[in-house]
């Protein structure tokens, strides 16, 4: 591909982009041009690793990428992104770990940006850094949801609306989302990060599980109107998709396969919740807060 034919696809990503194709001035189009790297990247090359920290902002000039969440065991496709698309921005900017793989599909010819280059031209204009928060929302909490099995093929329709009815939420080490007793008002999905679920016990409080990015919490609340039923507290840093109540059970009313499975899934903890009530704690095998510690570790070390 010649170098000319490279700088006309590029300038028209950046034209045809919802956000920086109308916001940006003609010099700073030509300013994000001038310092980005042309490369030329093979099919099985991975671009943006999900979980990860990285800084680089990338327009596709040819070719075609594909963007996955999860594990290789359970990997879930979200998108396919092909010429003029722009991808990286959100963790670039917001210092946050990818949350997605993206993996180059056919052969493919980008632009490097690195990501204090977007935040010089971002940082100077408040009405393009708005734009830019706003997609950040979007696309991370459908991420986020699509990411869920309940979720995956959730119609378009209902998902704008749990979108638009949904914040992020970002919490440090040892905050508490949620407290056993009291009422529940939200649905919650992990983006990334891990917590701890909690409950008390004849006075002692029983870790029963570890949740990491895709699992979700708060159902149980919402479906009965009963108090919660466990302690939820961020045993790392964590960002979460929060959902306003009203909005999660309208979407179950709309989607009754949907309302299906996560009423047997809160039914099922429940039960389990009911039963470890119901033994002896001096008898009770369950997992400490240092060996949840400990997985989290090894999963950081790999």
């Amino acid at each position: 591909m010649q170098k000319q034919q490279v700088l006309a696809a590029i300038e028209q990503a950046v034209e045809q982009h919802q956000i920086f194709g109308d916001l940006l001035t003609t010099q700073e189009k030509q300013y994000l041009l001038d310092r980005g790297v042309v490369r030329s990247v093979m099919p099985g090359v991975v671009l943006c690793r999900q979980f990860q920290r990285d800084s680089r902002v990338y327009i596709l000039v040819v070719g075609e990428v594909e963007v996955t969440s999860g594990s290789d065991a359970g990997k879930t496709h979200i998108t396919t992104l092909k010429q003029g698309e722009i991808f990286g921005e959100i963790a670039a900017l917001f210092g946050m770990p990818r949350v997605c793989d993206v993996t180059v599909s056919r052969p493919s010819v980008i632009l490097e940006i690195p990501s204090e280059v977007l935040e010089k031209i971002i940082d100077s204009r408040i009405e393009l850094r708005d734009a830019v928060i706003q997609r950040f929302k979007h696309r991370v909490t459908e991420t986020a949801l699509r990411g869920v099995a309940l979720f995956r093929y959730l119609p378009d329709e209902s998902m704008r609306t749990l979108i638009e009815h949904s914040t992020l939420v970002g919490v440090p080490p040892g905050s508490i989302l949620v407290q056993e007793g009291e009422r529940g008002d939200a649905f919650y999905v992990v983006v990334y990060g891990n917590l701890r679920v909690s409950h008390q016990v004849q006075g002692k409080h029983i870790n029963l599980a570890l949740l990491r990015p895709g699992d979700y919490f708060g159902e149980w609340s919402l479906l009965t109107g009963a108090p919660r039923t466990a302690t939820i507290s961020a045993l790392s840093q964590a960002e979460l998709v929060c959902i306003e109540r009203s909005a999660f059970l309208d979407m179950l009313r709309e989607n009754p396969a949907i309302r299906d499975r996560i009423d047997l899934e809160a039914h099922n903890r429940h039960d389990k919740l009911t039963a470890m009530d119901q033994l002896n704690p001096e008898h009770r095998s369950h997992q400490s807060l240092d060996r949840i510690v400990d997985i989290i570790k090894k999963n950081h070390d790999n």
